[in-house]
């Protein structure tokens, strides 16, 4: 193949990957709750992809997945999601880059980092409108990461599967 079609095949393997995630999110997930939360499987659809995939290409498939969000998803802000979500795949990104590299221990980490970076921001947007929320937002971003933790596993492999398909040649 040419590498403009091996580009695009990798991206529409990766569309496709988060497109199951999604509608597993809307077909199970959405119905039950654990410790008064429900799995939220949206940050680490963002922050695994860019895990492997690097800066640039994570930044830009995690803003994809932010607009995504934003239209099926209510946020505390219009766009919410297409803000937050870039960031994440740059630190996710760059977190994999330097510090650990892609598996199943780096994709905890930056799951959790965009879980933070998630009700940070949220937390802070609340503030700003004069409500004093950082320990409660604080305590619903960890009570969602723990819930959807356990979601790694088989987000990794999916995504591993991806990125291996995608990187034969490499």
């Amino acid at each position: 193949m040419l590498a403009r079609n091996e580009t695009i095949f990798k991206w529409v393997l990766y569309t496709a990957a988060t497109m199951l995630c999604l509608a597993v999110q809307g077909a199970f997930f959405q119905r039950f709750t654990l410790w008064g939360v429900i799995p939220f499987v949206y940050p680490l659809l963002a922050a695994i992809p860019a895990a492997y995939e690097g800066p640039v290409p994570g930044t830009i498939f995690a803003l994809a997945v932010g607009v995504v969000c934003d239209l099926i998803l209510p946020s505390p802000l219009p766009c919410f999601y297409t803000l937050v979500f870039p960031m994440v795949g740059l630190c996710a990104a760059l977190l994999a880059q330097n510090l650990l590299p892609a598996g199943f221990l780096c994709s905890l980490a930056v799951t959790a980092a965009a879980f933070f970076l998630t009700g940070g921001f949220t937390a802070l947007l609340l503030w700003l409108r004069g409500n004093s929320a950082w320990g409660a937002s604080a305590f619903l971003t960890l009570r969602e990461l723990c819930v959807t933790a356990p979601l790694t596993v088989p987000a990794t492999v999916l995504y591993r599967a991806v990125y291996r398909r995608a990187h034969r040649d490499d």
